[in-house]
Formats: C-alpha cells, sequence, structure tokens
C-alpha cells in the first residue's frame, strides 16, 4: 500500500524547479491514488502525463497495487495552498463565509491569514458592468469557508 507521503515526496521531487505545484494527494478505498497539481499558468495534460509516468516508475512495485489519477484542479471547486491564492490574485473570485454570505471581486493580497478584496457590485442599469469598489475589504482567514476563482463569460 503507498502512503499519501511517498506520493507527495515523488510528485515534489520531480516538479521540483518548475512552476508546478501541489495542491492535494489522497489516497482512497480500494487503492486509488488522487494527484492534483496545478501551475501558475494553465498545466497540459502531456505535463500531467509525463508526471504520472514518472511518479510510478519511481515508485516501483508499490505502485503496482495502485490506480493513479494526475489531474488540475477544477475551475468551480474551492482553493486548498496559498499558491492558489497568489496565482488568482488580480482576477475575480468567489469568496463564501463562514457567517453565511457570499462575496463576489477582485482578490488583491492573501498571505495566510487574511485576504484583500475589492468586492464587485451588479450594476443597476441592465446591460452595465459590474463595478469594483475602490476601497479594498479585509477579511480575515478565519472567516473564510471557501474561496474559488469566478467564472465569467463575456
Amino acid at each position: 500500500m503507498v502512503s499519501v507521503e511517498q506520493v507527495r515526496n515523488s510528485v515534489e521531487q520531480h516538479i521540483q524547479g518548475t512552476s508546478h505545484f501541489v495542491v492535494a494527494v489522497e489516497v482512497r478505498p480500494g487503492n486509488k491514488v488522487v494527484v492534483e497539481v496545478d501551475n501558475d499558468r494553465a498545466i497540459t495534460l502531456q505535463e500531467l502525463a509525463d508526471l504520472n509516468k514518472a511518479v510510478r516508475e519511481e515508485l516501483g512495485d508499490v505502485a503496482d497495487d495502485c490506480e493513479f489519477q494526475f489531474s488540475s484542479p477544477g475551475m468551480g471547486r474551492p482553493f486548498k495552498v496559498e499558491r492558489q491564492y497568489q496565482k488568482h490574485t488580480g482576477r475575480l473570485v468567489q469568496v463564501d463565509l463562514v457567517d453565511g454570505r457570499t462575496l463576489e471581486g477582485k482578490l488583491e493580497r492573501y498571505d495566510g491569514t487574511s485576504l484583500d478584496l475589492r468586492i464587485q457590485h451588479p450594476s443597476k442599469v441592465k446591460g452595465r458592468l459590474p463595478k469594483l469598489d475602490t476601497e479594498i475589504t479585509t477579511i480575515p482567514a478565519a472567516e473564510i469557508r471557501a474561496t474559488k476563482a469566478s467564472i465569467t463569460f463575456n
């Protein structure tokens, strides 16, 4: 049986010196290993396939009984690591707060303890673009339940 630490260490060794970073590693029942890797730009299927092959080869016989699934984190999925916040700085995000409110706006900064957001307000005139606050709202990390990239279609 392969462990999360073995897989994570192997993945991190193979992505060292690149702009890739590990988002999550899970070992699920039935020896299914799920690895999420992201990049400061978009990660390609070929890069994920090459990483899968390299990790399987390094783990050797331990990996033979496992089903590996390498992917990038989905667009609508909550951020799991701080580097995802850095990647999305300057972009629109949706922040779900522990009190049940949801804020949408431009991510200005995240430092692990708080998030700076320029909140976006919908236009009252149909057809006009939403407006961003000129002031930055600081939200303590303890008040954030989840943060996701906003998907907008023009």
